[in-house]
């Protein structure tokens, strides 16, 4: 029975149910009139029914002949099953794989016959409600038979004041009695065909059943030869090669065995001695009409990419670089076009065989298109050949572990031939990234060690007796390789169109130019948060959609690999399976841990986009040069992301609220005290962020000064100008007077203590030095003032020095550039006075010498 079966006769009974529950009526003005529209209704109702009764009809024969048709396919799969060797796994995992799929699908889309028949009850039921209620009204049909009987009199008319005679109020007139009986006889027949659908979905129902019980029944079974595989595949192996070359003959002689019982036409001698052959959709000459196909499908692949890319491209793209691509993009071309060619030629196929193979083979072709394109994007010219050479040993493997998969290729034949095929691609592979590595970009140089690390750990497996583990190993590293070159694929793209076409729109032309040239990719990316409003999406799809897939590919990619050997049941319980799994405590699997760390990306994400969102449209009312203050936002923002973060880690783990509560209430009790600071540091530091200091802001405390680098909810940290970093707890800030330079402003006021000789023009002086100091100014590098001009620049007279005139030369200077400005403003100062020839007079002491 299909899908679409099922679902026509669910749709169905359930008009039916509504239909039914149309025949209603609300209070009318008096019973009369309850029974005339009641009447109506019900007439209404019945010829729905009729309707919906001959549609029932032709969908139940149809459901029958689909319930018909799914027992003879349960019984099919059944017989392949039940049929299967344990030493072909390739079959038993395909008769195994069809088995629990059908079941799946069954279970799937169960038919809720328990729920439609308990709808019929209650509608039969309402129905018989409302012919007894019909029947009782007065005068009732028991006591109009009685009285046709001549068994009971009773009064039916009274005389009124003039005499003559009316009817008692309570009974139905003519009229009345006429719609009752035609309401009785409509709701008996509504019920009646109630009634009998019921019976024929009750029977239905029973088939459902026993066909549900055959197909556990295979599912059971399918499930313990599955274990059994997984059991094989993974702990118990086989002999290893050694002990297969020391008995050589034999294990030939067994491997020619099951090829001539795997691939020669079945034939059969009767009782009388004819011979008659079999026909089987999976013997050898199907095996080489699918060949034939293969090549077929390949050759006009090839042709057409020729003249795809040999002919309709146009002059202008044909560059050096093209050219030296060329091979490779035909081959991608070929790929592309073979893929989409037999996904066509597929929907036309009815054959099992051919169904089966077509579609491992437009699995094949789509990973080798991602591989191709990778390539052709990332490398240049001068690296395509040797891009392709170092993939093509595991590419050539994975074509030939999939063809074992599509011809279910012996275990004896398995263990004979796949062995030392194995070893002689690992040693091309080993040449190839000799020959080549230095010639690839680093992560291709990454990717190929890891492949021979692969295929060596398969060698490995496979001479020590585990074949089947390093086919499966060697055909997920394909799924995995491609996921892998589809992702740098990407980022690389990504880098691509932030240095052509998005450093254009939040950079000036001189920066986008270095940008496209490549020296300037580090501040782009850094002044993304600046730009938000043009960048999201970009840093959506670079910071959380692509690493996310990242995760999940390695997942993705196992689960590609068990699905072409059909083990995906046993891959999927593994992913689920609770390896760590204490009640009431925690729950552990690698999905769950996937999922979790996947979501890292996400807030991640989110946590960046709010605070770029919030930098960018909100006006802070405390701002010093342009910058304000985003501390307190900043992690207020983090707290509320990364705080949600853990609430649905904590959910997806399955950590009850109830443990937590438990370890809170226990660890409060006895670190209570000890985290006493923590908590005074930690409100403190609130405190700070709110606008007292900010990062960048320098501040001077117990003699050391230094700018503000981090504000955290402990202590505070400051980079000195001797680039030593001092952490001070936030609570001692609060209990020390500390000075905050940049507060108010950024610039600082510096005395700088001058002496002249006595009877030097004190006024002369005051205008050399202030030109001195005014000759100094300059821009800094974000573009201020580094000596604010806009505040005077003086000379102070300080005091009548011993051997000068001292004299205090003041002005205003960039907090960060005080050190190097107040020397070279000192430098000027002493250059000006000796190009003037004022003295700057010597500390002098007079000596008396007493004999």
């Amino acid at each position: 029975m299909t899908t679409k079966a099922l679902r026509r006769a669910l749709c169905l009974v359930v008009m039916l149910c509504v239909a039914m529950s149309a025949g209603a009526v609300l209070k009318e003005k008096n019973l009369k009139s309850t029974l005339s529209v009641l009447r109506a209704e019900l007439e209404t109702s019945f010829g729905e029914q009729r309707q919906n009764m001959a549609r029932y009809a032709a969908y139940n024969q149809q459901q029958h002949k689909q319930m018909i048709s799914l027992m003879q396919r349960s019984d099919q799969i059944a017989l392949m099953l039940y049929s299967q060797k344990q030493d072909f796994t390739f079959d038993m995992t395909y008769a195994c794989h069809e088995a629990t799929e059908l079941y799946r699908e069954f279970s799937k889309r169960r038919m809720p016959y328990d729920r439609i028949m308990k709808r019929m009850d209650a509608e039969i039921a309402r129905y018989q409600y409302l012919m007894e209620t019909l029947g009782n009204i007065p005068p009732s049909l028991k006591m109009q038979q009685d009285i046709k009987n001549g068994k009971a009199k009773g009064p039916k008319y009274i005389l009124d004041k003039n005499g003559k005679q009316r009817q008692l109020p309570f009974m139905l007139d003519e009229a009345g009695q006429a719609d009752r009986k035609a309401c009785l006889a409509y709701a008996t027949a509504l019920c009646r065909n109630l009634t009998n659908m019921r019976a024929s979905v009750q029977k239905d129902n029973e088939h459902y059943q026993r066909i549900s019980q055959r197909l556990k029944k295979v599912n059971d079974y399918a499930m313990q030869r599955y274990n059994e595989i997984q059991h094989n595949i993974f702990v118990n192996g086989d002999q290893n090669y050694f002990e297969i070359i020391g008995s050589m003959p034999m294990s030939y002689h067994n491997a020619k065995a099951d090829v001539s019982e795997k691939y020669n036409t079945e034939k059969v001698k009767s009782v009388n001695g004819t011979e008659r052959q079999v026909y089987s959709q999976w013997r050898g000459p199907i095996v080489m009409g699918l060949s034939l196909f293969v090549l077929f499908y390949i050759i006009v692949a090839a042709l057409l990419s020729n003249v795809l890319v040999r002919w309709l491209v146009p002059r202008r793209f044909r560059t050096d670089n093209f050219m030296k691509k060329k091979v490779c993009l035909i081959l991608f071309v070929a790929m592309f076009i073979f893929a989409v060619s037999v996904m066509v030629a597929r929907s036309f196929m009815y054959h099992n065989f051919f169904l089966m193979a077509s579609k491992l083979l437009i699995e094949y072709a789509w990973l080798l298109c991602a591989i191709f394109f990778s390539l052709l994007v990332r490398l240049t010219g001068t690296q395509i050949k040797s891009g392709f050479r170092i993939y093509t040993p595991i590419m050539l493997m994975s074509f030939i572990v999939i063809t074992f998969r599509i011809v279910f290729i012996p275990n004896n034949l398995v263990a004979l031939i796949f062995p030392p095929i194995l070893l002689l691609f690992t040693l091309w592979q080993w040449n190839v990234i000799t020959r080549h590595n230095d010639n690839i970009p680093r992560s291709d140089i990454f990717y190929t060690w890891i492949s021979l690390l692969i295929m060596t750990f398969s060698t490995a497996s496979a001479w020590y007796g585990y074949v089947l583990l390093s086919v499966q190993v060697l055909i997920w590293w394909m799924f995995q390789l491609s996921c892998i070159q589809t992702i740098t694929c990407v980022y690389d793209m990504l880098g691509v169109y932030e240095r052509r076409w998005l450093s254009h729109r939040i950079h000036s032309e001189k920066e986008a130019e270095k940008a496209r040239k490549g020296s300037l990719l580090s501040v782009i990316t850094v002044s993304h948060g600046a730009h938000i409003n043009v960048t999201w999406f970009y840093d959506f799809i670079y910071m959380a959609l692509v690493p996310v897939l990242s995760v999940f590919s390695v997942l993705l990619s196992i689960w590609w690999a068990a699905n072409v050997f059909d083990l995906t049941d046993t891959v999927w319980k593994i992913f689920r399976f609770d390896f760590l799994n204490v009640t009431g405590v925690v729950q552990l699997s690698i999905l769950k841990l996937v999922m979790v760390g996947s979501q890292f990306f996400v807030f991640r994400y989110l946590n960046y986009l709010i605070k770029s969102l919030y930098h960018k449209y909100h006006r802070s009312k405390i701002v010093v040069n342009g910058k304000p203050n985003f501390t307190l936002a900043n992690n207020i923002i983090a707290i509320c992301c990364w705080g949600l973060y853990a609430i649905i880690a904590i959910k997806m783990l399955k950590i009850p609220s109830t443990a937590i509560s438990v370890i809170s209430a226990g660890l409060a009790t006895g670190v209570g005290f000890a985290m006493k600071d923590l908590l005074e540091n930690f409100f403190y530091g609130i405190s700070l962020m709110t606008g007292r200091v900010r990062v960048g802001d320098f501040i001077e405390c117990d003699g050391i000064r230094g700018k503000v680098d981090s504000i955290t909810y402990q202590s505070t940290q400051v980079l000195t100008a001797d680039g030593c970093v001092i952490a001070f707890l936030n609570s001692s800030l609060f209990s020390k007077n500390f000075k905050n330079i940049t507060k108010n402003h950024s610039y600082e006021m510096v005395k700088v203590p001058v002496g002249v000789a006595y009877g030097s023009n004190v006024e002369e002086v005051r205008r050399m030095l202030v030109a001195a100091v005014k000759t100094q100014a300059r821009k800094s590098a974000d573009g201020r003032d580094v000596i604010d001009l806009k505040k005077p620049v003086s000379v102070v007279f300080d005091e009548f020095g011993d051997n000068s005139v001292n004299l205090f030369v003041t002005y205003w200077v960039l907090v960060e550039e005080k050190f190097g400005m107040t020397g070279q403003v000192k430098e000027a100062i002493y250059n000006t006075l000796n190009e003037h020839h004022i003295e700057i007079p010597f500390p002098q002491r007079d000596i008396h010498i007493i004999n």
